[in-house]
């Protein structure tokens, strides 16, 4: 967890070739020291954009979007020598949310990612708060919801190499949406996982002239049937939560999707990890 100020700095070098740009960046030296062995250039942060804080630390804006950013490894000169710096290229993302410099950004690191070692989980399992003084306040107070949607997205290579990547993107965004009462938006999502992991688990092959499951669960085509059918209804139900002209989720429908879901997610990422 990164919550620090974003400035505009003169970038002349990058991992030891000439740069040359003036960009909107957040220092990010923590990974320099954490996971400074496996960065190398051309390394990717993947983060999650929480909330922007002004100059007198009052939250204004709530983007709570996931982004792949930039990671910068350069030399400052400060005094007399020259001082490794690691900076999040934050540009892209403050020109299009219109960031001032000098505003302070909440983000939530979940991996980083290269050629040369693949994709990273950073701290694992752990939520760490690199966050400037006078942000303290704010950040604990959300700091459960955070650690949630850190833990979910901290699935994504797992989930990923099943071809599932998208799922742990869409329960985070459930979840933070459900954390500020935006249930339609919360299970727009929710319906979305619900239909990824259903796909996957009903898809077929032809062996010996029958159509069979082409996975099963507890090596069980009787579990598996009756899982699939769970997952169908379940979409069904959703869809009808909110889902037609003039209608919307309330907060009964809210709670209960998120409980579904989250259980649901529990339960099918601990059977795919044991096949």
């Amino acid at each position: 967890m990164i919550a620090k100020q974003v400035t505009r700095e003169r970038i002349n070098n990058n991992f030891g070739t000439v740069f040359g740009k003036t960009l909107f960046v957040v220092e990010a030296n923590v990974l320099g020291k954490t996971y400074g062995h496996i960065i190398v250039m051309y390394t990717r942060c993947n983060v999650y954009l929480s909330r922007v804080f002004n100059e007198a630390y009052e939250t204004c804006m709530e983007p709570r979007i996931f982004s792949g950013l930039d990671l910068i490894k350069t030399e400052v000169y400060e005094g007399s020598k020259y001082t490794t710096t690691y900076f999040l290229d934050i540009d892209e993302l403050a020109h299009k949310l219109s960031i001032p410099d000098g505003y302070f950004v909440e983000i939530l690191l979940t991996s980083i990612s290269n050629r040369e070692f693949g994709e990273k989980v950073v701290f694992p399992n752990e939520t760490k708060k690199y966050i400037a003084k006078d942000l303290e306040k704010l950040v604990d107070e959300k700091l459960n919801v955070l650690s949630r949607v850190g833990n979910i997205s901290q699935s994504h290579s797992f989930l990923a190499e099943l071809g599932l990547g998208d799922i742990a993107k869409e329960l985070s965004l459930g979840y933070s949406r459900f954390d500020i009462g935006d249930y339609d938006g919360a299970i727009k999502s929710y319906r979305k996982v619900v239909e990824g992991f259903r796909n996957y688990i009903e898809e077929k092959e032809t062996k010996e002239g029958k159509r069979v499951f082409k996975r099963l669960l507890d090596n069980s085509e009787n579990r598996t049937e009756k899982i699939a059918d769970f997952l169908n209804k379940t979409y069904s139900l959703l869809s009808n939560f909110g889902e037609h002209y003039g209608t919307h989720a309330f907060e009964e429908e809210g709670v209960f999707s998120h409980k579904l879901v989250e259980n649901l997610t529990e339960y099918l990422t601990k059977k795919l990890r044991s096949k």
